[in-house]
């Protein structure tokens, strides 16, 4: 009898506490109690280990002895860690398949895996469904327990790192966005572990991005809007939304009228939209998701053409047009009331910042540089929820910009 599982809702947190730094919390299978945020390990995302050898094996030896009282009957000294990993990826996964592409195995090699972790415990540790895996009673108690083994693990090579010394030069290719918002906040962060370490940043759109990676003038890159691209490894690294805003106010009472009238994607064909260049990341993602909605892009109007995002907020601020950009870029001038978010029923557009490498496992300074950025990645949040201005719905002026 297969059991049903628990719908997955991960959530994360603010700040990662040393206990939940491994993953979310599972639930046995059938269980309908929530499940606990915990962030993920960026050592397990991105299926490497700095931990490995000796060390690792005697370490985690010794650690997992702890479990000996829980699981009676079972030698654990005989189960290799990177079955224990394997494990946990699935376990966070909830999908053999994405799994495999985290630990950039194939799915038979995870399955094997996990089946010979099974037979060495002599427990199942997975219940299979038609959606994916779920986690059994004890499959979720031995979760429980190695989240806290391999935190430990983590904390202490964290340590390590921090007290090393790391200098030469982070070369990193970005897209405009990520270039602004997410670069140097993280720099930041890793310059004060790391004071020696310098910063070169090569700012482009992510067509220029990604053909720099392929020429190897780069060997990473922090790009927008793909999921894969040939002869590059895409690796995602944060969620992000593209909204559609326009002016507070508006001074043409006749454009106005119009976008006050919009109710579907569809309604803003003939309105005056404001758009990155061609070869913009975003710019695709847009196209791409009015194009699924049913939207005929011959018909939309592209008279405003800008290279950059400030740019393009200037003349919607003016009252020129619509546009679509970043809740990161966005959200300082919506607080301000100098531009509000436009509802349009049905249309959502999110998009994925991910990690680019040109081939091979990645090392050296730009390796550590990335590590670091995804053990922090929960702290990058741009404010949200701020409510915006209402459009003014008459020509008579007004000296409240609303909230």
């Amino acid at each position: 009898m297969i059991r049903s599982s628990v719908p997955r809702q991960i959530k994360s947190p603010t700040r990662p506490s040393k206990k939940g730094r491994m993953g979310e919390r599972a639930t046995g299978a059938g269980s309908h109690s929530p499940l606990r945020p915990l962030a993920v390990s960026p050592l397990r995302r991105s299926g490497q280990s700095r931990l490995s050898g000796r060390y690792w094996d005697s370490t985690l030896t010794t650690h997992l002895s702890l479990l000996t009282n829980h699981l009676k009957g079972v030698d654990l000294n005989r189960v290799h860690p990177i079955l224990l990993q394997t494990f946990l990826e699935v376990a966070d996964a909830g999908q053999i398949s994405e799994a495999a592409r985290r630990l950039h195995l194939s799915q038979p090699a995870v399955t094997g895996q996990i089946r010979r972790l099974e037979s060495n415990l002599e427990r199942t540790l997975f219940i299979r469904t038609p959606r994916g895996v779920s986690l059994t009673p004890e499959g979720a108690h031995l979760r429980d327990r190695l989240q806290g083994v391999f935190a430990e693990l983590e904390e202490i090579v964290l340590e390590l790192d921090q007290n090393r010394e790391v200098t030469g030069t982070v070369t990193l290719g970005a897209s405009t966005t990520v270039a602004r918002y997410f670069v140097p906040r993280i720099f930041v962060r890793f310059h004060h572990y790391h004071p020696a370490a310098a910063l070169k940043l090569v700012v482009g759109n992510t067509d220029i991005i990604l053909d720099q990676l392929r020429e190897h003038r780069l060997g990473l890159g922090l790009v927008e809007g793909l999921t894969r691209s040939p002869g590059l490894r895409l690796e995602p690294f944060m969620r992000d939304e593209i909204v559609p805003v326009c002016a507070a106010r508006i001074p043409d009472a006749k454009l106005r009228r119009k976008i006050e009238a919009v109710r579907s994607a569809s309604d803003l064909q003939g309105l005056p939209l404001i758009w990155r260049e061609s070869g913009a990341g975003a710019r695709a993602v847009i196209e791409r998701v009015l194009q699924e909605s049913g939207v005929d892009l011959r018909k939309l109007d592209y008279r405003f053409e800008l290279g950059s995002s400030e740019a393009i907020k200037t003349l919607v601020i003016a009252g020129l047009g619509i546009a679509f950009l970043s809740s990161w870029e966005i959200h300082q001038e919506i607080a301000l009331g100098f531009v509000r978010q436009l509802p349009v029923p049905g249309l959502r557009i999110d998009r994925t910042y991910s990690w680019a490498v040109s081939s091979g496992e990645l090392g050296g300074l730009a390796g550590e540089f990335y590590r670091f950025a995804n053990s922090i990645r929960d702290e990058l949040t741009p404010a949200s929820g701020v409510p915006a201005p209402k459009l003014q719905m008459t020509d008579s002026q007004s000296t409240e910009h609303g909230g």
